[in-house]
């Protein structure tokens, strides 16, 4: 069965910087643990933004300026460098969601595709719809030890979607 584990938006600027919080600092050691063990290809997103990031919709609405491409806070920690070059393919976006992911998933052979990352209720949550739009028979998984948010609400009412959706939560 071919495999897919999607890391969404492990970066620096939702870790410790702009958008940083606690819990994702503490996502670090079991993301890396992930990435170690998994037996299949590696697909990263990278939050990517411009200059301009104020004056575009989602700015206006989160107005934070963050991931922007280049600067430190774009970049994932020290820790992830060996994976990037082993990643399968690298995303770059410029919002929630990738299209470019989902086109990709649609045309992959992949059955199963599993997710980790940052923030659980927002980017980890559109791609993992995306992807179930572009692959409506394939396993979603989503690790939750492997995923957090700085809402808890917010995250656990995701989490009751997705299962709805008929993705499997577990625990890595």
């Amino acid at each position: 069965m071919k495999k897919a584990l999607v890391l969404v938006d492990y970066q620096n600027d939702f870790i410790d910087g702009s958008l940083g919080f606690e819990k994702a600092l503490g996502l670090k050691d079991e993301i890396l643990k992930l990435l170690g063990e998994f037996e299949g290809d590696l697909l990263i997103t990278f939050d990517t933004h411009k200059e301009d990031y104020l004056k575009t919709r989602e700015g206006q609405n989160l107005p934070i300026e963050h991931c922007i491409k280049d600067t430190k806070g774009w970049e994932m920690p020290n820790e992830f460098t060996p994976f990037l070059s082993k990643a399968k393919k690298i995303f770059h976006k410029d919002t929630f969601g990738s299209l470019e992911l989902a086109n990709f998933l649609a045309k992959s052979p992949y059955e199963e595709i599993h997710f980790c990352g940052l923030v659980s209720h927002i980017c980890v949550f559109f791609n993992l719809i995306l992807a179930f739009c572009a692959k409506p028979n394939a396993t979603l998984i989503l690790h939750k030890n492997a995923t957090t948010s700085f809402d808890e609400g917010l995250e656990n009412h995701a989490y009751e979607l997705l299962k709805a959706y008929g993705v499997k939560l577990v625990e890595s």
